[in-house]
């Protein structure tokens, strides 16, 4: 009803697919399709690099900052790459406006059934809306959204969104052609409309209250990638080094 169709990016586990597809077929939903992100073991064969050219070239450039192996971990640039197919699957399918989801969400079921008594509620100018967000409506920087309506606020510098987001063609484009190369993690990504005054000011970034993705089911695999190579960082081992 509000969405041409429904894109998965999905990390390659079957449990998950079969997951979404159970837990789709209980919201009556069917404008559903897969796009296979990479994991990290996507990157070696055996104890070599399977993809130099994707670490020096495609991907990303040395990092001052934390030296020379990449900013990002794998897992979170295996992540990143399916959020861009997505996006590309969805302009080589023709989608004028679609939603992106990850492999591990759960629905609101009840917000899902009623999607009668919000759809009208929905800002007719979006850029984007995070149907999702780790940030809270009692986080410091959301107390910073502006309420819009019954349902929807405005986007103020959301990090925290990739889980659960709609995006036109548009917009879509103008994150293919900013993004690839691969420079941050998605929800770094899809912040590009909401984080700056400027951007603020020139597109339209809105947030649905209450989430119509209530949790992610399964734990994070870039939370879980262990490391194996000393050159590249995991997530949870590069915020050790600010801490």
């Amino acid at each position: 009803m509000i969405f041409d169709t429904i894109y998965v990016v999905w990390g390659q586990d079957p449990l998950k697919k079969q997951y979404i597809e159970n837990h789709f077929a209980k919201c009556g939903i069917d404008n559903y399709k897969f796009v296979r992100s990479l994991v990290p073991k996507d990157f070696f064969y055996d104890k070599n690099e399977r993809f130099k050219f994707t670490r020096e070239e495609w991907i990303l450039h040395r990092c001052k900052r934390q030296g020379s192996h990449m900013p990002m971990s794998l897992g979170e640039v295996g992540c990143a790459y399916g959020h861009l197919k997505a996006y590309k699957t969805a302009l080589d399918d023709g989608a004028k406006k679609f939603l992106v989801v990850e492999d591990d969400i759960r629905f609101n079921i009840d917000m899902c059934n009623n999607v009668l008594n919000w759809k009208e509620y929905i800002p007719t100018d979006w850029d984007i809306i995070h149907y999702h967000s780790w940030r809270n409506f009692d986080d410091e920087l959301a107390k910073k959204r502006k309420k819009i309506n019954k349902y929807f606020y405005s986007g103020y510098k959301e990090f925290a969104g990739a889980v659960c987001y709609s995006l036109t063609s548009s917009t879509a484009k103008q994150l293919l052609s900013r993004f690839y190369p691969i420079q941050v993690a998605a929800d770094g990504a899809i912040a590009l409309f909401s984080t700056t005054k400027f951007a603020r000011k020139y597109y339209n970034a809105y947030v649905f209250n209450p989430f119509l993705v209530e949790k992610t089911v399964f734990n994070s695999q870039i939370d879980e990638e262990k490391a194996k190579f000393s050159k590249y960082k995991t997530r949870n081992q590069r915020y050790k080094m600010h801490c």
